[in-house]
């Protein structure tokens, strides 16, 4: 049997492309991995609690590095740093912009809530009553790790954190279910102070704490006491922006200075 071998003219081997990307070209794309993963995870930052945003930046992070690694092939290797800035833009919406941006517009903040009308507004992440008062006699204060997280085979702890409580109670007297308390915590060597001036904060509706011996009940809500946020958060929103800006000039500066 004679076995024959026929070569095909034809076909050619494709000839690899030496004409590298251009710097626009590089910028560009980098910019668009930098800023559209930013702004795609906003809306995370500003609707959702912290605990799912945190694993949103994770998960939907990988098809962008995966994006990354194949557009290296054309436009080299600096396209790996644009996707690590990228996941920075995505911390910064999560952690800053978003939340900012969330409390301004009133979709994780509520303002002017009545104590007994708590229990139906624990979506928000913000709430400031009105017709309410501390009540001194339903008051104490606690030293107790400040409790990170709960794993299944135990529990993260940080340090030792002194926590200071008062019970919330309505001027009318109505019964408040949960019941709900008014909460400070600090360094164990310093002390907070529950301002009557203040009338809300941070909903806590899971202990942050380790102690099963304390004299209140389980399905309590906290409200981490704060004055008003107005201004802090404007500030958070104008520095989250101008990091934004921050990564833009870093990637510029990668792309057209590269010997910086």
């Amino acid at each position: 049997m004679f076995v024959g071998f026929v070569e095909n003219q034809n076909r050619k081997k494709p000839e690899p492309n030496e004409e590298p990307a251009s710097s626009l070209f590089i910028f560009w794309t980098g910019l668009s991995l930098i800023l559209g993963f930013g702004f795609f995870i906003l809306p995370f930052g500003a609707f959702f609690p912290l605990s799912i945003s945190v694993w949103v930046i994770l998960v939907f992070f990988l098809p962008v590095l995966f994006l990354g690694i194949v557009l290296s092939k054309r436009t080299g290797l600096k396209i790996l740093i644009a996707v690590f800035l990228s996941l920075l833009a995505g911390g910064n919406s999560v952690l800053f912009l978003g939340d900012s941006i969330g409390y301004s517009l009133g979709i994780t903040s509520k303002m002017d809530v009545l104590p007994e009308e708590v229990s139906d507004n624990l979506n928000y992440r913000y709430l400031y009553l009105r017709d309410f008062y501390l009540d001194d006699t339903d008051a104490g204060e606690f030293r107790s790790p400040l409790l990170v997280r709960r794993r299944s085979g135990g529990s993260v702890y940080g340090p030792v954190i002194r926590f200071q409580y008062k019970r919330i109670r309505s001027v009318t007297g109505k019964d408040i279910k949960p019941s709900l308390y008014a909460i400070c915590y600090s360094k164990e060597d310093s002390k907070c102070h529950l301002s009557s001036l203040f009338s809300g904060g941070v909903v806590l509706q899971d202990p942050i704490w380790d102690g099963e011996e304390l004299p209140i009940a389980k399905d309590s809500v906290f409200l981490v006491w704060r004055g008003s946020l107005d201004s802090e958060f404007f500030t958070k929103g104008i520095f989250s922006v101008l990091f934004f800006i921050f990564l833009v000039l870093v990637w510029a500066l990668v792309v057209y200075f590269p010997a910086w």
